[in-house]
C-alpha cells in the first residue's frame, strides 16, 4: 500500500493571488497575474530551483478573482504531483466553492 502524499495550500492573507503548496520535501509559490486575454496567468515556481524563463512556468486560466486562479492552479498542481509519484492523496481534495 502506498502512503499518502500530505500536502498544504495556503493562500495569503496580506497579498490577493498569492499561494503557496506545501508538499513533501517541496514548497512552490504561486502568484496570479491578470490578463485581458485570457483572464489570469498564474506563475507556479519552485523557490530552489526558479526557471530561467518566467512564461514557462505560467498557467493561463479563467476564475473569478486572482485568490480563485491561484487556489485552483494549486489543486491541479497537488493533483499532478500525486499522479505522477502514485500517492494517493491524504484528505482528498474538497471540490470548489
Amino acid at each position: 500500500m502506498l502512503a499518502e502524499m500530505q500536502y498544504r495550500i495556503e493562500l495569503s492573507t496580506s497579498r490577493e493571488g498569492v499561494a503557496r503548496i506545501q508538499l513533501p520535501g517541496r514548497s512552490l509559490e504561486l502568484e496570479a497575474h491578470r490578463d485581458s486575454a485570457v483572464g489570469w496567468q498564474v506563475a507556479v515556481v519552485d523557490p530552489r530551483d526558479p526557471p530561467a524563463d518566467a512564461s514557462a512556468s505560467t498557467v493561463a486560466i479563467e476564475a473569478a478573482s486572482a485568490n480563485d486562479a491561484v487556489w485552483r492552479v494549486a489543486r491541479a498542481a497537488v493533483r499532478a504531483v500525486s499522479e505522477l509519484t502514485q500517492s494517493p492523496i491524504d484528505n482528498e481534495l474538497r471540490h470548489d466553492p
